[in-house]
């Protein structure tokens, strides 16, 4: 009995060093884009043997939601629940949950502005792709 009581601490701290340092999946994407306040979320994007198998049921479609703005940043992470789940089935199941947040306005903010040419600037002859069409 005395063995047992004098590992019981050492397999604590085992336990809560390897929870320490053990991370969650998480990832963020951010673009150019003001975010807005819509959001589009896939709650279960069920995933597996360790992400090596990409989500069966993925990629999110934002588009309902987000509209001709496309979308400002993604961001997919797995929730506790979801965290033990994948440490139940030693890592075969992973899922994880997307969130992809709105971008403000519509595609044309991003559109730049026509360039002109040199050749067209000073009155020289057009580019030859030009001048077939």
């Amino acid at each position: 009995m005395s063995r047992l009581s004098k590992r019981i601490p050492t397999v604590a701290l085992l336990v809560g060093l390897c929870l320490l340092v053990s991370g969650c999946l998480k990832t963020q994407i951010v673009t150019d884009r003001t975010a807005s306040g819509e959001k589009a979320e896939l709650l279960w994007a069920h995933g597996f043997v360790n992400g090596l198998v990409p989500p069966v049921n993925a990629p999110l479609d934002a588009a309902p939601v987000c509209g001709e703005a496309g979308v400002s940043e993604v961001y997919f992470r797995q929730t506790f629940v979801q965290w033990v789940a994948q440490g139940l089935t030693s890592n075969l199941y992973a899922p994880q949950r997307f969130t992809a947040t709105c971008a403000q306005g519509g595609m044309s903010a991003t559109v730049l502005p026509p360039i002109d040419l040199p050749e067209r600037a000073s009155g020289g002859a057009p580019p030859a792709s030009a001048a077939t069409k």
